[in-house]
């Protein structure tokens, strides 16, 4: 009895001793993990029969969520920024073009050639082409300096010089152009002539070095639209390979299409050489076509040839192994007309 209270008091002195070394932890709640009569102190080892266990301290409080978690300034270093006007000038610039028919005429959308050109000049006179575009409007990026700048629309185009500096650079070009439309009839009321027997060329008014009228557009088709500068010019219907030619001014308006009708006064006729009236064409036949004058307007060969001719009276002379025959045609005009030379000795040619 004496031996166990001994040992009782002997474990009492040593957790007096200790708890006495730590303060803090007297102040532990009592009850529960945290120490008091009801549970043991953390951070120290546990009496009992077994082997002594080690407990681990208790675990702070839990972080507060992201959402209510306080600003913090970075900790990255400032980002070095320069002021304007330390920036390096841009070494390009940009030259918007747009193309107008008139000042105040909407852009064209599409048709337009722009070509530019280099300031200066090659030991031949020539400047180096910088950059070509086809289309409506146009941009270009350059190098700061001087350009001459081509603007092509159809038969209508001008040339201008610009300078670019730095940054975007806007021009508009005004061609001072129209258009027309051409075609042709052979009379009132009739009806608009074949374009595979028709064409046209357009002349300035101006004079080339021979003196003749410059030539702007040449085989032009019917119902073709031609861009023209604005002025007068001098149209040619040709109507046939022959002699059926009509020509006429017209007046080419900035910025408008002019519908322009010529009337010829022509026809068609097909020609055959026959033994008698309705027969057969004669194969192998050569033809000339004179004027009254005895002017030849235009020769052929074959059975059925057909030609173009202007209004009037002609001699039509057809050809076959040694006999030649003849016979005198009137054309009218808008009349396409079938004509029989007769093989026969009232229709012989005489010389």
């Amino acid at each position: 009895m004496a031996r166990c209270n001994a040992a009782r008091n002997r474990w009492i002195f040593v957790a007096v001793g200790l708890v006495a070394a730590t303060p803090s932890l007297a102040q532990s709640p009592p009850g529960g993990p945290g120490g008091g009569p009801g549970g043991p102190m953390p951070g120290f080892m546990r009496p009992g029969s077994g082997p002594l266990e080690l407990l681990p301290p208790e675990v702070g409080p839990a972080p507060l969520p992201d959402v209510v978690t306080p600003y913090a300034p970075s900790t990255a270093p400032p980002v070095e920024t320069k002021p304007l006007a330390t920036v390096a000038p841009r070494e390009t610039a940009t030259l918007s073009l747009t193309a107008r028919l008139t000042p105040d005429g909407p852009p064209i959308g599409a048709g337009v050639v722009w070509r530019i050109f280099g300031e200066a000049q090659g030991p031949d006179g020539s400047r180096e082409l910088v950059a070509e575009r086809h289309g409506g409007s146009a941009d270009f990026v350059l190098k700061p300096g001087g350009y001459f700048v081509y603007c092509g629309f159809g038969y209508a185009g001008t040339t201008e010089h610009v300078v670019v500096g730095t940054g975007l650079k806007a021009d508009s070009i005004v061609l001072n152009a129209g258009g027309v439309r051409l075609s042709a009839v052979t009379g009132k009321d009739r009806p608009p002539l074949n374009k595979d027997d028709l064409s046209f060329d357009i002349f300035s008014q101006e004079l080339d070095s021979h003196g003749e009228p410059k030539a702007v557009a040449l085989d032009v088709a019917p119902g073709a639209i031609v861009r023209l500068p604005a002025k007068t010019y001098n149209v040619v219907a040709n109507y046939g390979d022959a002699n059926a030619r009509t020509t006429a001014d017209i007046d080419v308006k900035a910025g408008k299409l002019s519908d322009i009708t010529l009337t010829e006064k022509a026809a068609k006729i097909t020609l055959k050489l026959v033994s008698n009236e309705g027969g057969e064409a004669i194969a192998d036949t050569r033809w000339s076509i004179l004027t009254q004058a005895g002017d030849l307007v235009t020769s052929g060969v074959g059975a059925f040839p057909s030609f173009v001719l202007a209004e009037g009276d002609y001699t039509v002379i057809a050809n076959h192994e040694d006999g030649q025959f003849q016979r005198i045609v009137s054309v009218v005009s808008g009349e396409d007309a079938d004509v029989e030379v007769l093989a026969t000795d009232g229709q012989k040619a005489t010389n």
